[in-house]
């Protein structure tokens, strides 16, 4: 699917969503042995009083020590069983792991869960897509040897939208995978003050993604 295809079932809630732990919605969609995974969007306080929260480790005896941010990971790993056991199933070729703001930082550690738990997609087999996620690693920059794990992760900035910017690079937090930006070539008149919240907006974000497939295409 195109990226905007994927956006607009994630944001438009054209998928069932399953709430798991303290507001955090996930849905499947089966195409064949294609699984899609879908992140929903912020929908509550608690998801943004977790956006703010400090670095934590993901897991325990950790071959290669690093921190992530303390909120989204435990909004993660209210799912991640729930994930695990879905992704476990042979069938699946190819996975898709796909969120939205909240929600992208989600897709962030389940692409990650994905790379770990079925490294037979690791090429060709997988991909994720974090719309206008916020950042999630503990860093000025990711550690070399974890690279891998998001290489076919790709976040997605519509213009200056002020959520890919938290939280802020100067706490010393970092976005994994591939930056795509967006929006670059579109007029801003029509979006709500301030702009780098209007940039974050569902039509907006849809409006940048038709544009910029329009161009690459």
């Amino acid at each position: 699917m195109k990226m905007s295809k994927l956006f607009h079932i994630c944001a438009w809630n054209e998928v069932e969503y399953q709430e798991a732990g303290d507001d955090v919605n996930y849905g499947f969609l089966e195409e064949g042995d294609q699984l899609y995974i879908f992140f929903q969007g912020s929908n509550s306080i608690s998801d943004w009083v977790r956006n703010f929260l400090f670095p934590a480790k993901p897991y325990k005896d950790m071959g290669i020590p690093y921190r992530v941010h303390r909120g989204f990971l435990a909004a993660w790993k209210e799912v991640e069983d729930i994930i695990i056991d879905k992704i476990s199933n042979s069938k699946w070729k190819h996975i898709t792991v796909v969120g939205y703001s909240h929600g992208g930082a989600l897709a962030a550690f389940c692409h990650e869960c994905v790379w770990y738990w079925r490294p037979d997609l690791r090429v060709g087999g997988l991909e994720g897509y974090g719309f206008e996620a916020p950042r999630i690693y503990a860093g000025w920059h990711v550690k070399k040897a974890l690279k891998e794990r998001w290489e076919t992760f790709r976040v997605i900035r519509n213009k200056n939208d002020i959520v890919t910017h938290c939280p802020p690079a100067i706490f010393r937090f970092c976005h994994v995978g591939t930056m795509i930006k967006i929006g670059k070539g579109l007029s801003t008149k029509d979006y709500k003050w301030p702009k780098c919240i209007g940039a974050h907006y569902w039509d907006k974000v849809y409006e940048s993604l038709l544009d910029y497939e329009e161009r690459v295409d």
